[in-house]
C-alpha cells in the first residue's frame, strides 16, 4: 500500500552484550488509515555502536523519513538525546519529544489499534521477536521495541496538520 506518513522512533539504550536494547522501528501510515510495521533494528550496542547503527538506519532509510528521538528526563538522558540529534543525526529531519505518563499509557492507543485489526507488521527476520515482546508487555522481560512503537504511533496518529508542519 502506499504509505502517507512513515517515522522512525528509536528507543536508546547503551550497555554493549547487555542489558535493555536500543530499538528502532520504522513505522507507516497508509492512505487508508492502516498502520504498517515496516522494519525494526534492536541490539544491545554500547553508546558508540548505538550511535553508527542509528546513522547507517537513517541513511538507509533517507531523508523522506523523520527520525523520532525520545528525550528522557534528567541530564544524562536530556545530553544524549541532544548529542544524537546534533552529531550523530547531523543533516537528517529529527523531531524529539519529552515522553509524559508512563509506559503502559503510551503504549494504549497503538494497542487499541492492533486489537481492532488496524495495524500490520511485513513477515521479517525480526519479526518473531517483536510480536513477543509486544504480545508480552508490560510483564515481558523487554519494553524497548514496544516503547519506540508507541512513540511512533502516537506521532502517525496526530491531525495531518499537525505531521504535515514536520514534513
Amino acid at each position: 500500500p502506499k504509505m502517507v506518513a512513515i517515522v522512525r522512533s528509536w528507543d536508546k539504550a547503551g550497555t554493549e552484550g547487555a542489558g535493555k536494547y536500543s530499538a528502532g522501528v520504522k513505522m507507516g501510515r497508509d492512505e487508508k488509515g492502516r498502520y504498517w510495521i515496516l522494519d525494526v533494528e534492536r541490539g544491545q550496542w554500547g553508546a558508540t555502536r548505538r550511535e553508527e547503527n542509528i546513522r547507517k538506519t537513517a541513511e538507509k532509510d533517507g531523508d523522506e523519513v523523520p527520525v523520532l528521538l525520545e528525550i528522557e528526563g534528567g541530564s544524562g538522558g536530556k545530553e544524549s538525546g541532544e548529542n544524537t540529534q546534533r552529531s550523530t543525526l547531523a543533516g537528517f529531519r529529527t523531531v524529539t519529544f519529552h515522553p509524559t505518563g508512563d509506559k503502559e499509557t503510551r503504549a494504549y492507543s497503538f494497542a487499541s489499534q492492533a486489537g481492532a485489526g488496524n495495524v500490520y507488521v511485513l513477515q521479517r527476520h525480526w519479526t518473531q521477536a517483536y510480536i513477543n515482546e509486544l504480545r508480552y508487555f508490560p510483564y515481558g522481560r523487554y519494553s524497548d521495541q514496544t516503547d519506540a512503537t508507541g512513540a511512533a504511533f502516537n506521532y502517525l496518529s496526530r491531525k495531518k496538520r499537525k505531521i504535515g508542519a514536520m514534513w
